[in-house]
């Protein structure tokens, strides 16, 4: 789907700000046999709304991005992801109120990891929406009541027949949602009066700052700012009431919503904050996209040079944003011999566009000499963690 008008405002005033050429899905990982097929690709732009909301040119069907092949990622799987989400469940139990009789919904709830810290730290009843089937049983076989589909009226329903929700998160998914409006409708129909939607998503404030280009992909089809999120929540009879940014997934904002009346500098001091770093204005992307062009000349010159000298380089960490920064740099077989992960779900697959196979940490060829870390968000965690590897290691990002 060609996007022709803004979600948020209506307006057709929309302009190319981001191009990174063609892309595959970045998160979907391929198992050996889909290499038979032809690889689909998709422009991968960012357009600029004249209200401030940023979004992908071309939209991928949902059904496309989650439900064509098996979902490959699992936050449980990951020490710091664990982690943080233990840390924002008891955040949002002290702010929200959570309380054993209330209701907490998770959006994309995946293999429900946040789900459980709130259900482990307060005895709360909990229900994750989850569209892939996968991931869904999953979180059902780890005793995490789940909705396999994706949160539209017919989940609403449920969660209204069990007295609405007094929480509803949304991590690294709202800016994964086709339609906003009917998104927004629905969160503020499953609410309690009382309750919050609390979401964490990239900001745009963060990415441009730290010039993370890598956040950008097929998936992710909005990058929010506040400014034109709380003229749009309005329409809703939805308020902002926290804004807190943390260095999760790169730079992300976790921002409270809920229906009930909110101090008007909550939302000031941020914007205050969007129009000094210049995110609505076009100038800035110019700069951008010169530092996202000098990156990627300055990060294949270094590649290449290592291998002219008989390095063997691997990939460390099958993230998402990787596949992003490997196929916009053009990084592949010819380059890399494989990306290690400790996935499961993703060893023995293939990564999108860049074909690497992926192997386990503990099948990190010995010849080995460097490792590109993909995820470079979490450089410091994984240098430690192969510290014992006579590795050189590239935390390959300006804004790290």
């Amino acid at each position: 789907m060609v996007t022709r008008k803004c979600q948020l405002c209506g307006s057709d005033a929309l302009e190319p700000v981001i191009d990174l050429g063609h892309h595959p899905l970045a998160d979907t990982f391929l198992p050996p046999e889909a290499l038979d097929d032809k690889e689909k690709t998709y422009p991968l732009r960012v357009l600029l709304c004249e209200c401030g909301y940023a979004t992908l040119d071309v939209v991928v069907p949902a059904e496309e991005r989650y439900q064509a092949m098996d979902y490959s990622y699992t936050a449980s799987n990951s020490p710091v992801s664990v982690k943080h989400f233990s840390e924002m469940a008891k955040e949002m139990i002290t702010r929200v109120g959570v309380t054993p009789d209330d209701l907490v919904v998770d959006v994309g709830s995946n293999d429900g990891t946040l789900l459980r810290a709130f259900r482990d730290q307060t005895g709360c009843r909990v229900l994750g929406v989850e569209p892939s089937g996968n991931i869904a049983a999953m979180a059902e076989q780890k005793g995490i009541p789940t909705l396999h589909e994706f949160f539209d009226s017919k989940a609403v329903e449920q969660i209204v027949s069990k007295g609405g929700a007094k929480a509803i998160t949304a991590t690294n998914v709202y800016n994964h949602i086709t339609d906003l409006n009917a998104f927004m409708a629905d969160i503020s129909r499953a609410l309690t009066n009382d309750g919050m939607f609390v979401f964490e998503a990239p900001s745009l404030l963060e990415l441009v700052s730290r010039t993370a280009f890598d956040t950008v992909y097929l998936e992710h089809v909005s990058y929010f700012g506040i400014k034109p999120l709380a003229r749009f929540y309005k329409k809703f009879g939805l308020h902002i009431h926290k804004i807190d940014l943390n260095d999760y997934m790169g730079g992300s904002m976790r921002v409270y919503v809920g229906k009930q009346p909110a101090a008007a500098t909550i939302v000031e001091n941020f914007v205050r904050q969007e129009k000094a770093a210049g995110i609505y204005d076009h100038a800035t992307y110019v700069a951008f996209m010169a530092r996202v062009r000098a990156f990627k000349s300055n990060l294949y010159r270094q590649i290449v040079e290592i291998k002219r000298r008989g390095g063997v380089i691997i990939a460390i960490g099958a993230a998402t944003k990787g596949n992003t920064l490997l196929n916009y740099c053009n990084l592949n077989r010819t380059l890399l011999e494989c990306v290690t992960d400790s996935s499961p779900l993703k060893i023995g697959k293939i990564t999108p566009g860049s074909h690497l196979p992926i192997v386990a940490d503990a099948d990190i060829p010995k010849n080995a000499t460097h490792a590109l870390i993909l995820p470079w968000n979490i450089g410091a965690f994984l240098k430690d963690k192969l510290k014992h590897l006579p590795l050189e290691f590239i935390v390959p990002h300006m804004g790290n």
